[in-house]
């Protein structure tokens, strides 16, 4: 089966193919915060690229977020639309968990990903499952958070290296490995393709409202 993955989530954007067979191949758009005139032109090339056309895509798995809001609304409704002209499949992925995916074999996981000004979204797991719900704090609440843990912590996201850092080197939180530190359309099509075909109405993006005092 051959997997399309989008993710507009976050700057740069990036789409992706994997099969059965091994194929595994990962392609940012060319442009930052272009995704509209970008996204199709940048399928197609990664299609060509891998001898394959559209007819041959049997699933999309898009991020649905959390992340930005113009961003998540032309990913979904590209996805939406490949996927009602074509009969595609179509599987909403939660950006959270495609990050949790590509920080492996870790144990206990804290993904935050930038949100605007000092705001970020964050989200605990142990192993695969989420410890918390995913909420938007302050980057010197997460910091804090990260200062209080007593063991290991594998901190992921495009807002990974600012946290750990204002951590501080007492802190048991370290960084990721490198590739989980971005979004990528590679995790949402992995996370995705383990999950159940959603319901083409029923998928819409995550939005995440701040909760602060």
């Amino acid at each position: 089966m051959l997997v399309l993955g989008l993710d507009t989530s976050e700057s740069p954007g990036s789409v992706a193919l994997m099969d059965d067979a091994g194929l595994a191949v990962e392609r940012s758009l060319p442009e930052p915060f272009r995704h509209a005139e970008c996204l199709l032109p940048t399928v197609e090339i990664l299609l060509q690229e891998c001898g394959r056309t559209r007819d041959d895509i049997a699933r999309i798995c898009v991020n649905l977020g959390p992340g930005s809001f113009t961003g998540l609304r032309i990913g979904l409704a590209t996805a939406k639309g490949m996927s009602q002209a074509r009969g595609i499949e179509l599987v909403g992925v939660d950006g959270m968990a495609a990050y949790r995916e590509r920080a492996g074999a870790a144990e206990r996981v804290c993904v935050v990903i930038a949100s605007r000004r000092d705001l970020v979204y964050a989200r605990w797991f142990s192993g695969a499952k989420p410890r918390t719900e995913t909420v938007m704090m302050r980057v010197s609440e997460v910091a804090e958070r990260l200062q209080a843990e007593t063991r290991p912590l594998c901190v992921v996201g495009s807002a990974a290296q600012r946290v750990v850092a204002l951590a501080g080197s007492a802190s048991r939180a370290v960084l990721g490995p490198e590739n989980a530190l971005c979004p990528s359309a590679l995790a949402v099509a992995r996370v995705g393709a383990a999950l159940r075909a959603d319901r083409l109405y029923e998928v819409e993006p995550m939005y995440v409202e701040p909760i602060l005092a």
